[in-house]
């Protein structure tokens, strides 16, 4: 997994994401449970993933072409990451072209 450079981490588990982040880029489970990430997806037809923290234990994940855009202390403040990432790209013109835009943030 890529942890994109402008990453967005929500106030919510700022404390822990230092730990988090050093987690994935080691490759290896994170011990704090509670938190969800922010991704991009695989298929074309979608464009992020919503993970749990639970669910980026797994290999799977840690070892995927997926790139990290968010971190979130629940599954609320994820949606507002999204929220917040698609705007951003609506606003810069790349509504039609959001894959891309993503994959370059």
């Amino acid at each position: 997994m890529t942890i994109s450079d402008n990453i967005i981490i929500g106030e919510s588990i700022a404390y822990r994401a230092d730990s988090i982040l050093q987690s994935i880029r080691e490759q290896k489970p994170c011990g704090y449970p509670v938190w969800y990430g922010i991704t991009t997806a695989v298929e074309n037809e979608n464009l992020m993933y919503i993970l749990s923290g639970l669910e980026l234990r797994h290999s799977f994940y840690l070892k995927s072409e997926l790139r990290l855009l968010g971190l979130s202390g629940s599954r609320e403040e994820a949606g507002k990451i999204v929220l917040n990432l698609v705007q951003k790209g609506y606003n810069k013109g790349d509504i039609f072209n959001m894959k891309q835009y993503l994959e370059m943030i």
